[in-house]
């Protein structure tokens, strides 16, 4: 987005002194949209906080992916509304809620004062101003045609750990995806924007990057001049910085040979990669409108394993869709003790309206065989992760500090290459020398549980920084 794209707030009004807070549900992609819509507000004057008493306007940047994500944003804005009784803060409903309900979330809901959909954030300052003079007002505006930059961010994650989005909207169109419909269609951010970005926050400190996207792997498909990630990634490179590169959300028939030799060769590249597979059964796959079979899963994770042998792997899995039978389900857990992901995500199919899925003829599997085999899968993947991470005690690795647990107490939390920010777990260390976050520091794992690892400071060695 050019200067000029935000003229027509420009002539509202600015909101010089206003109070402003903000909360962020679900995904990293989300919490990037937070932080440009605070970076705008506190150019147009506002003041930021993040003790909600102290709020004229509480910003609640909604989710809406599945239904147990749609009920917890409304509970959250009706929990910011409840807290704050003596204050009585404006309360905005912002993002994904919006998109889907529109007009009748402020119409079902008194608590809320005004609502603004993903595609319409430029005109916040607008309806600010509206809500500050007692006017219920919605603005939800449709997609831009080019991926659009809000403004720059303030980051609300530790300095030394960022996300960067390189693309917004999706045009895979599963079959039980609101994605597409929240969205929009998929559209690349420009190279040199995120190179320029990236650059801006490891001189600012950043030590590690995750590239984030409804699919990091369709980056520069809408482009003209065919450009993919792996090239968006040798331009990043290019950056003279020490620093981790994190590839997350990927599309298993988008990750090419290309990409694959840039991640085995590259050091700063982390040896982990996020590919959500869903499913394993060709049936279920199809049902899903998901565009690769079994035979490619198996032949993709075997030609991964052999190429980057030190890799990670993450997943995510759907469990309980329409249709799916036991002999489906099982083939989903033969295939994970198969290849053994040393992280994995489940979720149970959530029916959305407006979704071909929802639609479909096919027989909706009972909830509590759903919530049984979502246990079923978990109880499994725990076995799993528990005897690949028992097999690392003894061994070396480089982590970065996130925090420090309690000051003083000689405890301290970090993560590997191979863990990533929030949905993974991490390692415990204990350590008679203060450690800061951001700091680097080799460790020899001592113990391990299915998810978090425990260690302590190894003897100085030689050890590369991001290599066990």
């Amino acid at each position: 987005m050019s200067p000029g794209d935000l003229k027509t707030d420009r002539k509202q009004p600015q909101c010089v002194g206003i109070k402003v807070a903000a909360v962020s549900l679900g995904c990293s992609k989300n919490r990037v949209d937070t932080e440009e819509i605070l970076g705008l507000l506190s150019s147009r004057g506002c003041v930021l906080t993040d003790d909600y008493r102290l709020a004229d306007i509480i910003i609640v940047n909604t989710c809406s992916f599945i239904e147990n994500a749609q009920q917890e944003s409304i509970d959250t804005l009706l929990e910011m509304a409840a807290e704050n009784p003596g204050n009585k803060p404006k309360i905005v409903a912002a993002g994904c809620l919006v998109e889907l309900f529109g007009s009748g979330i402020i119409k079902s809901m008194a608590e809320v004062d005004g609502a603004i959909g993903v595609h319409s954030y430029k005109h916040l300052n607008r309806l600010i101003n509206m809500v500050l003079k007692d006017k219920r007002t919605v603005i939800k505006k449709s997609p831009t045609e080019n991926y659009c930059t809000l403004a720059p961010r303030v980051l609300t994650t530790p300095a030394h750990s960022a996300v960067v989005k390189i693309g917004e909207g999706c045009s895979n169109n599963c079959r039980y995806c609101l994605i597409p419909r929240i969205r929009g269609p998929y559209r690349s951010r420009e190279p040199e924007e995120i190179v320029a970005e990236i650059d801006g926050l490891l001189q600012k400190g950043a030590r590690e990057i995750s590239l984030i996207a409804q699919d990091t792997t369709a980056y520069g498909s809408d482009f003209d001049d065919f450009y993919d990630l792996a090239g968006l990634i040798r331009k990043v490179l290019a950056l003279q910085h020490k620093f981790w590169l994190r590839i997350m959300y990927t599309y298993p028939s988008r990750i090419t040979d290309d990409l694959i030799d840039l991640i085995a060769t590259e050091e700063r590249i982390c040896k982990y990669l996020d590919i959500p597979i869903q499913h394993s059964s060709d049936r279920v796959l199809q049902l899903m409108g998901r565009k690769y079979d079994n035979s490619y899963l198996n032949k993709l994770f075997n030609k991964l394993r052999k190429r980057i042998p030190q890799l990670a792997l993450r997943t995510t899995c759907m469990v309980g869709y329409p249709g799916e039978s036991r002999r489906e389900f099982n083939n989903l857990l033969q295939f994970i003790q198969l290849h053994r992901f040393e992280r994995l995500g489940t979720f149970t199919y959530s029916a959305q309206k407006g979704t071909d899925a929802c639609g479909s003829h096919l027989k909706p599997i009972p909830r509590r065989v759903a919530r049984k085999r979502h246990r079923e899968l978990m109880v499994k993947q725990q076995h799993i992760a528990e005897e690949l991470n028992k097999k690392l005690i003894g061994r070396k690795m480089t982590i970065i500090i996130d925090k420090v647990l309690k000051p003083g107490n000689r405890w301290y939390f970090g993560r590997s290459e191979y863990h990533a920010p929030d949905v993974d777990g991490g390692i415990y260390v204990f350590s008679k020398n203060t450690l800061a976050a951001g700091q680097w520091i080799t460790v020899m794992i001592r113990a391990a549980s299915p998810y978090n690892l425990l260690a302590v400071p190894a003897q100085p060695d030689t050890a590369k920084n991001n290599v066990l």
